[in-house]
């Protein structure tokens, strides 16, 4: 099966489709405009979400199933044993490297990567760059992506200004909707593939974390 990020993905992302399915019944078969924009603007908040929340958990998921695997924090990227440093080093209690002692490590690096990742609320790729490379030692997330970047930016600004402005944010085509619900899938869909490959390798062992899915 999936990482288990994915399969939440694919169970959250029911109620955008069920958003275009009801578009498609409510509207008209001419074309134009409806009064349906809120059943469209909702599809892109609800698809925004989605898209956001499979990035938070896949990165926990992932920095849990790294942490699984090794015994010392020797064997993490070096970028991430920088970055939980520098974490440690910076905390206002003077025992906190205490933590560290044993499998402490454990503790400390998920306990930082869970509340770095829950402070996102803009899942752009200059947001998600860095908490990828800091947890997980991926240099560039966005090159596991089957989109380019601007594309996946673009879409989140537009659930910006919708969050931003209600009705008086653009009208928005179901095409659009449409458009954007198989761009975030099949990205996402991706993107766990390729997370797979990197921490399969990364480990080394002979089992990968996670099927790779192909729906």
């Amino acid at each position: 099966m999936p990482s288990i990020a994915y399969k939440h993905f694919q169970r959250n992302i029911i109620d955008v489709r069920r958003l275009i399915e009801s578009h498609s019944d409510l509207s008209p078969s001419n074309p134009g405009r409806r009064k349906l924009g809120h059943l469209t603007r909702s599809g892109i908040v609800m698809l925004c979400a989605c898209w956001e929340l499979y990035a938070e958990d896949v990165i926990i998921e992932s920095a849990r199933y790294l942490a699984s695997k090794f015994d010392l924090p020797d064997r993490l990227p070096l970028q991430v044993k920088k970055h939980v440093s520098k974490q440690v080093k910076e905390a206002k209690h003077e025992l906190k490297p205490l933590d560290l002692a044993g499998l402490g490590w454990k503790s400390v690096y998920d306990a930082y990567c869970c509340s770095e990742v829950k402070r996102l609320n803009t899942p752009k790729s200059e947001k998600l760059k860095p908490l990828f490379n800091s947890y997980l030692g991926i240099d560039d997330i966005t090159s596991m992506w089957c989109y380019d970047k601007a594309d996946i930016d673009d879409f989140v600004t537009l659930r910006g200004n919708i969050a931003h402005n209600g009705r008086s944010s653009p009208y928005i085509p179901i095409q659009d909707l449409q458009h954007h619900a198989e761009m975030i899938y099949k990205n996402s869909k991706h993107m766990d593939c390729q997370i797979c490959d990197y921490l399969f390798e990364l480990v080394g062992g002979t089992i990968q974390p996670w099927r790779k899915t192909t729906k």
